[in-house]
């Protein structure tokens, strides 16, 4: 992966560090969400990478 893939890796890290340590919500409160929104975001980064690599 390339630096700037392992930058948004970290960052997602840290946002599910922050999720777990300090939200007052359950895993079963924002897994839903969180586990629902994937599949979007994969779908938007293939086109990208699509387009990026034409």
């Amino acid at each position: 992966m390339n630096h700037n893939g392992n930058a948004i890796e970290s960052r997602l890290w840290a946002a599910a560090d922050e999720l777990r340590a300090n939200s007052k919500l359950k895993s079963s409160e924002y897994s839903v969400p969180v586990l629902t929104h994937l599949p979007q975001c994969d779908i938007k980064f293939e086109r990208v990478r699509a387009d990026f690599f034409e």
